[in-house]
């Protein structure tokens, strides 16, 4: 799976909302702007510290974000923050009360693996990220430009947390091991067609050729995921365009493509024009594709 390092929280201090707030507290920094201006907050996470109140509120208070109003969490799983993006975007397009949208999610995955699941507790690791979307008026369209979903819920008994249900998980008679997460194995083939399929979907629609696309920005679970993505698109060097960073933090779920956006904008120079996916997967499955232009 590509694996050469992962992190783990290891204290009782921090948690999917501190890590997510920490990051937030970078993404202001970096977009040069005060907590004041913000007007909305999502918060992404299927390790929420709470179920209420919602962690976005949480957030919007310890930032002091006085003047962001539309405050909520969404859990989509692992594709959480890819569906947020969507979501936040398409409601700037239609609200002139949001300029600035804080969009932010945690994975506390070492909190609820088991210890003899092969598939998440050697290859996972906890993570916070968050990024700013801005409203701007200009002459040509872009940033998130379109998305693409696809749902298979077949699958949607392969991964369960808690495994024994929330209801009994508040119970003292449920081992703790029922109440941590429960991955069954199943086949994964089909992401990286359907992924294909949504960007040569993309393709069609905006008139463009996959060559026009600069940054891939997908899963992180497996770095087979990407080749195969890449074979299906008849890109030889996917490198150049697929960033993979799973070998850097393991496989950090909702955080996963935003950690990718992260060192791919920070490593290379994208210049206006330049567009991008957003490709990921949630349990279940569902999944989602998002189109974005520079």
């Amino acid at each position: 799976m590509g694996r050469k390092y992962r992190y783990i929280i290891d204290n009782n201090k921090e948690n999917a909302l501190t890590m997510a707030l920490e990051a937030s507290r970078g993404a202001l920094k970096s977009a040069h702007i005060s907590p004041e201006q913000l007007d909305m907050i999502i918060f992404s996470s299927d390790t929420p510290e709470y179920l209420t109140p919602s962690n976005a509120l949480i957030i919007n208070k310890e930032l002091k974000a006085t003047n962001a109003h539309i405050v909520y969490d969404l859990n989509s799983n692992c594709v959480g923050m890819v569906v947020a993006l969507d979501q936040a975007a398409r409601m700037m397009k239609t609200n002139d009360n949001v300029k600035y949208c804080l969009v932010c999610g945690g994975l506390y995955v070492s909190s609820i693996a088991r210890e003899d699941c092969k598939y998440t507790y050697p290859a996972s690791g906890d993570a916070g990220a968050a990024l700013i979307l801005e409203v701007k008026e200009e002459d040509t369209l872009r940033g998130v430009l379109d998305s693409k979903y696809t749902t298979v819920s077949k699958y949607y008994d392969t991964i369960m947390s808690p495994a024994c249900g929330m209801t009994k998980a508040r119970s003292n008679d449920v081992d703790e091991y029922e109440k941590k997460q429960k991955w069954r194995g199943f086949h994964l083939d089909f992401f990286a067609p359907e992924w294909a399929n949504a960007i040569t979907y993309f393709s069609q629609k905006f008139h463009f050729t996959i060559e026009d696309i600069k940054l891939f920005l997908l899963s992180q679970y497996s770095k087979q995921f990407i080749i195969e993505t890449a074979k299906y698109l008849n890109i030889d060097d996917y490198q150049d365009k697929f960033t993979y960073i799973g070998d850097k933090y393991g496989y950090t779920g909702t955080t996963s493509p935003i950690v990718a956006f992260h060192h791919a904008i920070r490593d290379k120079d994208i210049p206006r024009g330049s567009k991008a996916v957003f490709c990921s997967v949630g349990a279940g499955v569902a999944m989602c594709s998002v189109l974005y232009e520079f």
